[in-house]
């Protein structure tokens, strides 16, 4: 955020300002120099030592400057960060009574940005009062040299006037453009910042190309299919997925479970391309995936959905909440709302579409906001849906509600869960056991249970042994 507010505003105006007066100082430095040699030839004598001189200063201003403006431009970003997180999470600083942490924590941050600037404008100052110094000896051997010698040199007053008026205004054409040069160079810290963040690697390509378009009512049905899908964050890291392979039929309601680590969240990461494979590939009705533009991966009506297990509300109305691009009528939105039980919109209409949503739905509970996020599912309609442990941070019967829910409105919709609580899963099509990002297992839950020493089968015993018992009755 830094970069894009405060390093995008040096670039368009601080430093297109400050290379305006580079060029006007440019030409009085230039002028003035032209000038009193022309006037006062002896003058030379004193210029090129004076400019000697400055120009080494410069020099040497210059091996702090361009690292002090970096410093102030870092230093800000944590000011800015820890003010955001302060604002956003004041309700659980004072219930936990953590306010003079925080307050220590941002004036840190602050006094280190500030000591930054500080340093930053002291050492222009220091720049400043030697050209102002350089700038009187100039005027001081400029008279000297006029009052001595003016019988020799018979120079009319207009032209001495002329040239003590260059000579004391030397200082500010000094200070001008020395400021122009150091400034200019420290700000084009941000051009290198922005410059950094614009090379950064880039994900694909958001439109389909011509030669992979898909039809317009693509996906038809919704078969899922992972062809040795390898996967790794970043380079030099171990694969988190390890040649996945397993097919989700159309209309199918696939379970994905395993250990902490075992590549059950990654399945959805591959899916919906945020992290580019390895190798192998991901077919959606026939169509590689990795083919398309994103905005058919991710953004397509009817196209594949993900409700993750942190739900995730825009800010504004209710409406633009959850249909963004108003791609619904407001009744199929009260309905939506209604089948939820969130808003109480059957009763209230379209009065509740004009509710307001906080930045992240702050102003909802964690079980509301998952309920929204439902309910945008089901204006959505879906091939594919993705409940990525959707339900792990809600109570017992808002989950049964969502699955309730879940079973009923998308009904031909291929749906993953990847499970946080087992029971949720025990009744679906199909269970796939992760292990070490590998389909460990695949099969029905009563297939999987009835392998002595399974995964599956230790996972639901780890549950405990009267919980065991009733997640095996589930499945009978």
């Amino acid at each position: 955020m830094n970069r894009l507010t405060y390093d995008v505003e040096i670039i368009d105006i601080s430093l297109s300002t400050i290379m305006t007066i580079l060029m006007v100082s440019t030409g009085w430095f230039v002028t003035g120099i032209v000038l009193q040699i022309t006037i006062l030839p002896w003058n030379i004598c004193v210029l090129v030592p004076i400019t000697v001189i400055y120009w080494l200063i410069l020099l040497y201003y210059r091996k702090t400057a361009v690292d002090l403006q970096r410093l102030d431009a870092v230093s800000r970003s944590p000011v800015q960060s820890r003010l955001s997180e302060a604002i956003d999470g004041s309700t659980i600083i004072k219930v936990f009574g953590r306010i003079d942490y925080f307050e220590n924590m941002f004036r840190e941050s602050l006094d280190g940005n500030t000591s930054a600037m500080l340093n930053f404008m002291a050492a222009q100052r220091y720049l400043g009062s030697r050209f102002q110094v350089l700038g009187s000896f100039l005027v001081l051997f400029a008279a000297t040299f006029v009052v001595s010698y003016n019988d020799k040199l018979q120079l009319e007053t207009g032209l001495i006037a002329m040239l003590v008026i260059w000579t004391s205004n030397f200082t500010i054409t000094l200070s001008f453009f020395s400021q122009a040069v150091s400034e200019s160079e420290a700000y084009l810290t941000s051009v290198e910042r922005a410059r950094d963040m614009a090379e950064l690697p880039q994900e694909s390509e958001y439109e389909t190309i011509d030669d992979y378009e898909v039809p317009s009512d693509w996906p038809r049905e919704g078969n899922l299919q992972f062809n040795d899908v390898c996967l790794r964050y970043r380079p030099g890291l171990p694969l988190a997925l390890n040649k996945l392979s397993f097919t989700a039929n159309a209309g199918e309601r696939v379970g994905i479970v395993g250990r902490t680590g075992a590549g059950k969240s990654t399945i959805a990461v591959a899916l919906f391309r945020l992290t580019e494979l390895s190798s192998g590939m991901i077919t959606l009705d026939g169509h590689d995936l990795s083919k398309l533009g994103l905005s058919d991966v991710r953004g397509r009506q009817n196209g594949m959905l993900i409700i993750p297990q942190d739900p995730i509300l825009f800010s504004g109305t209710l409406r633009e909440c959850l249909d963004p691009w108003s791609l619904s009528s407001d009744d199929d939105i009260i309905e939506a709302l209604a089948m939820v039980k969130v808003a109480d919109a059957r009763k209230r209409g379209k009065d509740a579409l004009n509710d307001f949503v906080d930045e992240g739905g702050r102003n909802y509970s964690v079980g509301e906001r998952q309920l929204i996020c439902l309910a945008r599912a089901m204006l959505a309609k879906p091939k594919v849906l993705v409940l990525d442990e959707a339900t792990a941070s809600i109570d017992r019967e808002s989950d049964a509600f969502i699955q309730d829910m879940i079973r009923k409105r998308f009904q031909g919709t291929t749906i993953l869960t990847i499970a946080h609580r087992l029971d949720t899963i025990m009744d679906y099509d199909s269970v796939i056991v992760m292990d070490g990002g590998k389909a460990a297992e695949v099969g029905t839950p009563k297939e999987l249970l009835e392998i002595p020493d399974g995964l599956f089968t230790r996972l639901v015993d780890s549950t405990g042994r009267e919980s065991a018992i009733a997640l095996r009755k589930m499945v009978k």
